[in-house]
């Protein structure tokens, strides 16, 4: 049997630095090649990148808060092109600006089945930019495109019921997973550790991810600063850039900036720390917890998404209930991070890596797979009444 065709489009593919990026990379190279045939329909690449796949490159606008990241032009001429040539079978869109809806367009006119992923939380994001009168709009957005499609693919059981009680049709989960060959404790890296300066009795936290206000750096700060009023030795490094960078670096000289990190050098950063800390309360999920989990860091986080599914307080991290408070927020999350950095961290490292042994791509692929032979065999059973029960 030839392989299936499948139209992958996305507005974000490495080489930019993102998690979806990341994880939609992750999937389509544990695709079985036997099975599926893939092309690529994304913005163009803004440095050198060499495909790994058919990729076809349209235009990319940079998004104002995200000078990193681009959405795509309308291009339903070049989706049209490539998809005279390549005839695809089936259609899985990964993100909702305007080249996905090209995309669901001509799609929809052409009758090829089409699944849609929901990764990233604009609604939410849009309250950090004093853009908060336009979640609604964007919510109904998000709601008018996913209902297009046979199915919403989201990454957590958390979203789905979100957005079920929000009327979007058709969810279903699809966890990420994470690659435990790059990231493993082994890269751990002595010299790494000695260039920023650290004794081996020192503990170190870590953060990885965007510096910006959406993802509640100025949290991580202040558990930061609470937590060395009786841990002197602790050690701040964040791996990444965004806008709020530069008046850390100004008011916290004594915290490490690595910047962008990828690839081995990203795993050997993950490594060479002692715990993770994760603040952020906007995520749909967080790959980067099981990043940290599998080079065998313990996580502190909030009881939300990945942190949610695969962290045990005492055992692999510590996690903080979700508070709408900020100062209540603020003071569960100082609580779990500083429970977690008074317990043995190497058992409960151990630990976080045994978990994430279990999370492969290989089985999320497999999954991914059987949705679409789901689909293409018959429609995807709704499952809003089991998640309106969870949430």
């Amino acid at each position: 049997m030839a392989p299936l065709r499948i139209s992958i489009v996305t507005e974000t593919y490495v080489p930019d630095v993102n998690g979806v990026a990341n994880s939609l990379r992750q999937l389509i190279n544990a695709l079985d090649p036997r099975h599926f045939q893939v092309q690529l329909i994304r913005t163009r690449p803004r440095s050198t990148w060499r495909p790994e796949v058919e990729e076809v490159w349209c235009r990319g606008l940079t998004i104002p808060m995200y000078p990193d990241l681009q959405i795509g032009w309308p291009a339903r001429g070049d989706i049209r092109a490539a998809w005279d040539r390549f005839q695809p079978e089936f259609v899985f869109i990964a993100t909702e600006g305007p080249l996905g809806n090209s995309a669901l367009n001509l799609a929809t006119e052409r009758g090829i089945p089409v699944l849609s992923a929901f990764h990233t939380n604009f609604h939410r994001y849009s309250s950090y930019y004093g853009l908060g009168w336009i979640r609604t709009l964007t919510l109904n957005w998000l709601r008018r495109f996913h209902n297009r499609t046979a199915g919403t693919l989201v990454p957590s059981e958390e979203v789905a019921g979100f957005l079920c009680k929000s009327s979007f049709h058709n969810v279903q989960v699809l966890p990420h997973g994470v690659n435990c060959h790059l990231f493993h404790p082994r890269r751990r890296s002595i010299s790494l550790r000695q260039s920023w300066q650290v004794k081996d009795s020192d503990r170190v936290m870590l953060y990885v991810g965007r510096i910006a206000a959406e993802k509640n750096i100025p949290l991580a700060i202040a558990a930061y600063d609470q937590l060395r009023v009786t841990r002197p030795d602790l050690k701040l490094v964040m791996v990444g850039d965004g806008p709020m960078r530069g008046d850390i670096q100004a008011s916290h000289p004594d915290v490490i900036f690595a910047g962008v990190q990828t690839g081995e050098a990203l795993a050997r950063h993950f490594a060479s720390a002692d715990l993770f800390v994760f603040p952020s309360v906007t995520e749909t999920f967080g790959l980067v917890t099981l990043e940290a989990m599998a080079s065998g860091l313990p996580v502190a986080a909030f009881d939300m998404a990945a942190a949610h599914m695969h962290i045990q307080s005492g055992v692999n991290g510590s996690l903080a209930p979700v508070e709408e408070k900020p100062d209540i927020a603020e003071r569960m999350f100082v609580s779990a991070a500083e429970a977690l950095l008074e317990s043995d961290l190497v058992e409960q490292g151990k630990a976080a890596r045994v978990t994430a042994e279990q999370l492969s791509w290989e089985c999320v692929a497999g999954q991914f797979s059987r949705y679409i032979d789901r689909e293409l065999d018959q429609p995807i059973v709704q499952i809003e009444t089991k998640y309106k029960t969870m949430v």
